[in-house]
């Protein structure tokens, strides 16, 4: 029960003692039990099994003491029973580790690797909850385990270990790449973390070889990494708004941003400012995980750093960036003379383009006269 004194709630239970886990997620039954040690034991780890009154004083029956000022995560007990109890220890074990910048004990890393297929008796929510804490907290000194989750949930990430990037602008495999990638990030933003995550997934399905100079190419693989990550980011049970957003990040994750007013423009175009702002520490993160010398890298972060500048800017003057910022519309097109259909559309869109590059223009009278010198038969043809 929970009992309430003031604003602090304390939750009361009596000693227990766990059945048999025939599910490798929850005890069969769980049977009361008159003894501390019975219902220390069947915690998860010695930082979580520890127990105080005024007059006993604390109980550390499994070293919970020493491994919390030594900042280790270790199992209690034998590590292979616990995580055969419940699999989602697996994931809690390096969430802690991370969270905490704690080491994960030998005997609990190896039981991992012994019983990460165990995962598969943990529901796909669960397992995507811990997962965003994990890589939200992400520690360099657990990477090694952060990499080895990620490969045992998503295994679409497996074939990708084996893909070297075989050209002049990387230093590692694809999958190295992007963890390196995630952790020269600063963000705890989940989308931009899942974005770097997913960024490259289909750069094996987009693979191109490039006989002359023995490289390999990727120019589709935004579209591809898109696409995988829709799927992927669905079987994970992952919200639409977030899904559909890491998806259009992952899209223009490679698109070009000339620190020009039309550039930026585009950009809150495809994304909007909130996303714009996300797309930056993605490119950022993704660049510093490429070959480059300091020197370009700061090149590189100058440039970006004009941006944010540049899309206030456009926002406070109101300035066109998308079709409803027009000073037309296409009951006005229709008044003029043009019949409904795509070719509205089509019409807008190159007004679009046209006032992003003159804002001045954003009149009724001057949009008017400027589709009315536009070609319609081959307009029609695109």
């Amino acid at each position: 029960m929970t009992v309430l004194m003031g604003a602090e709630k304390y939750e009361i239970t009596t000693y227990r003692a766990d059945g048999t886990y025939s599910d490798g997620r929850r005890p069969d039954n769980v049977a009361f039990s008159q003894t501390l040690a019975d219902d220390l034991c069947r915690r998860d780890f010695t930082i979580n099994a520890m127990a105080y009154n005024p007059k006993t004083g604390l109980v550390d029956m499994f070293g919970g003491v020493s491994d919390l000022r030594n900042k280790i995560i270790r199992c209690v007990g034998n590590p292979v029973d616990r995580f055969n109890e419940d699999a989602l220890r697996i994931m809690r074990a390096i969430r802690f580790a991370c969270r905490l910048d704690f080491e994960l004990s030998t005997s609990t890393v190896t039981a991992i690797w012994d019983c990460g297929e165990n995962l598969t008796n943990v529901s796909q929510e669960r397992i995507t909850a811990e997962l965003l804490e994990i890589l939200k907290y992400r520690k360099p000194r657990n990477r090694t385990m952060l990499e080895y989750i990620i490969k045992r949930i998503i295994p679409e990430f497996l074939a990708l270990a084996q893909v070297a990037h075989n050209n002049p602008y990387h230093y590692t495999d694809v999958f190295s790449h992007t963890i390196d990638a995630l952790f020269h990030s600063k963000s705890c933003d989940i989308e931009v973390l899942l974005t770097l995550l997913f960024h490259d997934i289909g750069k094996q399905a987009a693979r191109q070889f490039d006989k002359k100079r023995l490289t390999h190419h990727y120019k589709k693989h935004p579209i591809f990494s898109e696409n995988m990550t829709r799927e992927i980011l669905h079987r994970m049970k992952l919200d639409n708004k977030t899904i559909t957003n890491v998806c259009l990040l992952i899209k223009y994750h490679d698109l070009d941003l000339p620190a020009t007013k039309k550039a930026a423009k585009k950009a809150l175009n495809r994304l909007g400012e909130e996303l714009c702002l996300k797309l930056l520490d993605v490119k950022l993160s993704d660049r510093y995980a490429h070959r480059i010398t300091t020197a370009e890298f700061a090149d590189f972060e100058s440039n970006l750093q004009k941006f944010p500048k540049l899309w206030q800017e456009i926002i406070a003057n109101n300035e066109a960036f998308k079709i409803s910022d027009l000073a037309i519309n296409g009951n006005d097109l229709i008044n003029f003379g043009f019949q409904e259909g795509q070719i509205l559309g089509n019409l807008l869109n190159l007004c679009l383009t046209y006032v992003m590059e003159n804002p001045e223009m954003n009149t009724k009278e001057e949009l008017l006269n400027y589709v009315s010198k536009i070609d319609i038969d081959n307009l029609q043809k695109i």
